[in-house]
């Protein structure tokens, strides 16, 4: 009885998934505000450079309990694990590359249209990597993506104080010239990369795991940053910049560091569900417009529009959102279908 326990697959559980997947979202929310001063004071190279630092530091929190020491031990020292290693780190700089080259003069609106298709290709990556499929009815879960996307969307706009006429021009204008399609791909290196840690370390501690790419990548990019830049050998910051650095710091890590351990808690307890988890990243858009209205005293160039627009995008991304982790709580409730190893399925 105890061997057949041991070999049956663990469930999924929605309702840790759930709330993780929250907690994810906020976390994530958090970077744009915090490192807006960066991107404005700061080239791409520094940037980069600061936010590995960031990373690296966060390194000896992320592994302080003994458990995530010896895993984090394991990892880096063991050689069959070095190219899984690599291969997540060619994943995460592919997606920031692409990100930088396609996004990075492109109107905010294609970004956020971009960015907000997360959930539909990290349904196709869990598919495709680990044969992982939707648990809850494709119906529900598409109708909600398609609402909450609409929603998501419907926040940008209102975050944009400028005439609806010109805002579509400018839209349309920036579809036609930029190099928007570049960053179609983003998503799904950043949905790749979660799944592969999943797939690759689940027998190892979230935070261990992390911690170790977070190695790998601040090994790399940090010397690249002292190499093609004056990256820390500036003696001349302001204390505007020092300022943008230090929240940069700070977002990292809420973002990178904090937000990607919960992400990966998230894909444990939904057994790589990674469609559903980053469902609640279209909560992000909202989440960062109500971050910057309470960061709006402290920093420059933060804003929050509050109007119609704002509140019926909310309104749009929550209320699917809140279906689907009801339905998807019941079917992690609900009884075993003989043959079968997990919740069954809701069709």
């Amino acid at each position: 009885m105890n061997l057949e326990k041991k070999s049956s697959p663990p469930q999924a559980d929605y309702r840790l998934g759930t709330l993780y997947g929250l907690a994810t979202a906020i976390l994530l929310a958090l970077q744009p505000p915090f490192s807006a001063p960066a991107a404005r004071n700061l080239t791409s190279i520094d940037f980069m450079g600061f936010t590995q630092c960031a990373l690296l530091f966060s390194v000896p929190l992320l592994i302080a309990q003994a458990d995530s020491r010896r895993d984090f031990a394991v990892i880096l020292l063991d050689v069959r694990y070095w190219p899984k290693l690599a291969v997540v780190f060619c994943v995460g700089v592919i997606g920031l590359a692409l990100f930088d080259i396609g996004l990075s003069s492109t109107h905010p609106i294609i970004t956020a249209a971009t960015l907000n298709l997360t959930p539909f290709w990290a349904t196709l990556v869990a598919f495709v990597v680990t044969k992982r499929s939707i648990s809850i009815s494709p119906t529900l879960f598409f109708g909600s993506f398609l609402t909450a996307f609409c929603g998501a969307m419907v926040i940008a706009w209102s975050q944009i104080d400028v005439e609806p006429d010109v805002l579509l021009h400018d839209v349309i204008e920036s579809a036609l010239h930029s190099k928007w399609i570049y960053a179609v791909p983003t998503p799904i290196f950043f949905a790749l990369s979660g799944t592969l840690v999943f797939k690759w370390f689940s027998e190892f501690d979230e935070q261990a795991a992390i911690a170790a790419n977070f190695v790998v990548s601040s090994l790399v990019l940090i010397p690249v940053a002292l190499v093609m830049s004056d990256f820390g050998r500036q003696s001349h910051f302001t204390e505007e910049s020092k300022t943008a650095i230090l929240l940069l710091l700070v977002g990292t890590l809420a973002n990178s560091a904090a937000g990607r351990v919960f992400y990966q808690k998230a894909l444990t307890a939904t057994q790589n569900d990674n469609g559903y988890v980053t469902m609640f990243f279209l909560l992000m858009p909202g989440l960062t417009s109500l971050i910057s209205f309470a960061l709006s005293r402290w920093i420059a160039d933060l804003r929050f529009i509050s109007g119609p627009g704002f509140f019926l995008g909310l309104a749009l991304v929550t209320t699917p959102l809140l279906l689907l982790s009801l339905s998807a709580a019941r079917a992690t409730a609900s009884p075993t279908v003989p043959g079968r190893s997990g919740p069954a399925l809701l069709r």
